[in-house]
């Protein structure tokens, strides 16, 4: 066993004596070196620490921690609300409300504005002088068409701020009203007592042919149908003095 020793111990020094001297002591040396900034650069760290870490800060850290803990342990509920309809067309701010008809009908329109505000005296049948009505206006096409045409003109032009009203008057009203209370009008054989009377009878009219068009009855030189006269080309005699 002792000359195992020997042998290891021998083995030993021969490994060392390979080795440079001068690489051992440097290795040493850098070894040396960083050890000793390390220990300072911790030193440092824990001095820049320990200034940085005043009271208020430390007590914000731990109000911090505090907080993350809670809500680690109790996170909060978060309601979902119910997805809004998404309204594809967008608004058009330019765009404005048509405004609501004050008379609904145009039969709400005759009883309710032209009966109170138009006042006129009508007449009984046979009476030429006066004008003539129809209780059951709306049984006359012309009355309802002219009348349902009245109240159009009147929801148009009543939201007028300026002519609108007397252009109503005089453009539409007044000739309308004129052509349904004239004793030749739609109502000639009605009156107010004896209420309506169908005797008027209507246009007498031939039906035109299947293939009818305007210009089969327009004249060559007129596709309009209108003839208009010539000139005449007679001579203007002037007397120089009377006998």
């Amino acid at each position: 066993m002792t000359d195992t020793i020997n042998t290891t111990e021998s083995a030993a020094a021969q490994v060392i004596a390979g080795i440079e001297l001068g690489e051992l002591l440097n290795t040493a040396i850098r070894k040396a070196v960083i050890a000793e900034f390390a220990a300072e650069a911790k030193s440092t760290a824990v001095e820049v620490v320990g200034a940085f870490l005043t009271p208020d800060v430390r007590a914000q850290m731990t109000e911090t921690a505090a907080h993350e803990a809670e809500l680690a342990l109790n996170p909060p509920v978060v309601a979902t609300e119910p997805d809004e309809p998404v309204d594809d067309e967008p608004e058009d701010e330019g765009e404005e409300e048509t405004p609501q008809h004050k008379y609904p009908t145009v039969q709400a329109f005759v009883e309710g504005w032209v009966s109170q505000v138009y006042r006129r005296e009508v007449s009984e049948r046979n009476v030429e002088t006066k004008r003539r009505w129809c209780p059951q206006w709306w049984r006359h096409g012309e009355a309802k068409a002219r009348l349902e045409a009245l109240w159009h003109a009147f929801e148009d032009l009543r939201q007028g701020e300026s002519v609108e009203q007397s252009l109503f008057w005089l453009v539409h009203l007044d000739p309308h009203m004129t052509r349904l209370l004239d004793p030749e009008g739609p109502f000639k054989y009605c009156s107010p007592n004896e209420g309506h009377h169908p005797d008027l009878a209507a246009l007498p009219v031939v039906p035109a042919p299947a293939n009818y068009s305007s210009s089969d009855v327009s004249e060559p030189d007129h596709p309009s149908g209108l003839v208009i006269p010539t000139v005449s080309t007679r001579r203007r005699v002037v007397i120089a003095q009377f006998p």
